[in-house]
Formats: structure tokens, sequence, C-alpha cells
């Protein structure tokens, strides 16, 4: 019986058409999704105010439940209406990488 050898060290660096597989399995770029991957991808820091008066507090919390959303979710969409341009928290959900 003959034997078979088998290389499975593959070097792709080194090939031209591995480069151009490469090239061509790249996503086509997109600035949208370049932007909700970096933020999806960024550290996470602590975001805090200093001490606001309790009702604010409750009010606040009560138009996230009203609204069927978490906190963060109703202060992104705060932020929004103010006009910084924040993604959907789906998009940035640090626990979807």
């Amino acid at each position: 019986m003959a034997k078979v050898s088998v290389n499975l060290d593959d070097d792709l660096d080194g090939d031209d058409s591995s480069k151009k597989l490469k090239a061509m399995a790249a996503p086509l770029p997109s600035v949208s999704k370049a932007k909700s991957s970096a933020l999806k991808d960024a550290p996470r820091v602590q975001f805090s105010f200093t001490n606001v008066p309790k009702p604010i507090k409750e009010a606040f919390s009560a138009e996230a439940q009203r609204r069927g959303v978490t906190k963060k979710e109703l202060l992104y969409e705060c932020l929004r209406a103010g006009g910084i341009d924040i993604p959907d928290a789906s998009e940035i959900d640090g626990r979807r990488r």
C-alpha cells in the first residue's frame, strides 16, 4: 500500500493567490459599521452624575419603565434628542462582540 504524505502547514502569507483571496473576502468598508464597531470595542468607563434631587431620579426611572427601556437606553435617547449622534444600543452593546 502506498503512503500518503499530507502537509498541513500552509503558508498563506507567502502565496500571491492567498493574498488575492483575502482581499476579495474582506468586507467592504462601511462608515456606520466602522463607527458602531469602534463604539462596541471601546473600553468601558463609569458614567455618573453628582447627586440629583430624588424626584428627578424617580421621574427618570419611571419614564424608562413606561417606555420599556433601560435607564441607559433612555439616556441614549435623551442624548440623541440633544443632537449627539449615537447608534442604537443594540449596535454598540459590548456583550455582542
